[in-house]
């Protein structure tokens, strides 16, 4: 059996976009040219990869056993560009970070800035997407790294402690709760929450917190963005509790008040990559000019 590379590539390209139409962009060709790609490594291998559910396209038995491999391929040809970049002292390279929303508006682009001012000739591409979006770029080795709240337990994954920021609860300026400088979440009972999605790390250390204090979080409102959160808060839709750096600089212009918590209330971030990732030295230098983390 000769598996043709080419067609491997599009084969691993298709099980990480879903979609043929995504495929055939990234690699500049039409759509049945993709489709005459998976056929040829479809007759190389003797076996279907694919089969229809619906409009999706769902990987066979053995798709999933040969997409296994196909990562590890591509993921080492990455590494060999890597490594090879690093060998001119990382004058080029491509360094590519995720970041969680929270993560991407107001942490990781002192680091990225941090890293271009160091190595300007290297190639810095951020995605920010929620950390499970984040993850999956990591597992399947399109990010070489990801900075994300909370602290995931997958065992395919190295996760570096980095930050901790403490959460405030975020009041309309007059709100009856600002006249006490430290609050609890029994004080919170009667005011209407605005809270993340469902799903979201913010959201669920909120809900830990009110369980802890035998009470339940319900929301008032639900918004997929802190900026969201803040114009609901000074609208008088209700209250939030968001991490410091979120709306530090509406603190001091005026605009929201800040509580901090007691029992206090921390956010942390870690930086994650896979475990099983080549470690390039555009990670590598990556790695080093980050500050030592703050562990929880």
């Amino acid at each position: 059996m000769d598996i043709p590379l080419t067609p491997l590539k599009t084969f691993h390209l298709a099980v990480r976009h879903q979609t043929f139409n995504r495929v055939a962009r990234e690699m500049g060709v039409t759509q049945p040219a993709v489709t005459q790609q998976i056929r040829r490594l479809e007759q190389a291998v003797g076996l279907k990869l694919f089969q229809r559910d619906g409009r999706r396209m769902v990987l066979t038995e053995a798709g999933q056993t040969l997409q296994v491999f196909a990562q590890r391929i591509f993921q080492l040809a990455d590494a060999a560009v890597d490594a090879l970049e690093g060998v001119s002292g990382l004058q080029t390279g491509q360094l590519r970070v995720g970041a969680s929303r929270t993560a991407g508006a107001y942490y990781v682009s002192d680091f990225l800035n941090r890293f271009k001012r160091r190595y300007p000739g290297v190639r810095v591409s951020l995605a920010v997407g929620n950390s499970q979006m984040i993850l999956a770029g990591i597992l399947d080795f399109t990010l070489h790294a990801g900075l994300i709240a909370g602290r995931p337990e997958d065992p395919h994954l190295t996760v570096l402690p980095l930050i901790r920021d403490r959460m405030l609860v975020t009041l309309p300026l007059g709100h009856a709760l600002a006249s006490k400088r430290v609050l609890a979440i029994r004080d919170l009972r009667d005011s209407p929450l605005v809270l993340r999605e469902p799903g979201s790390t913010t959201r669920g250390l909120i809900e830990q917190a009110f369980r802890t204090a035998g009470a339940v979080a319900e929301s008032a409102m639900e918004l997929e963005s802190n900026e969201a959160i803040k114009s609901a808060v000074a609208d008088g839709v209700g209250v939030a509790i968001m991490a410091h750096a979120a709306v530090a600089q509406d603190l001091a212009a005026g605009r929201l008040v800040g509580r901090p918590l007691r029992p206090a209330l921390s956010l942390d971030f870690a930086l994650v990559f896979h475990r099983d990732r080549v470690l390039s030295p555009v990670l590598a230098a990556f790695l080093a000019l980050l500050p030592k983390g703050r562990k929880p």
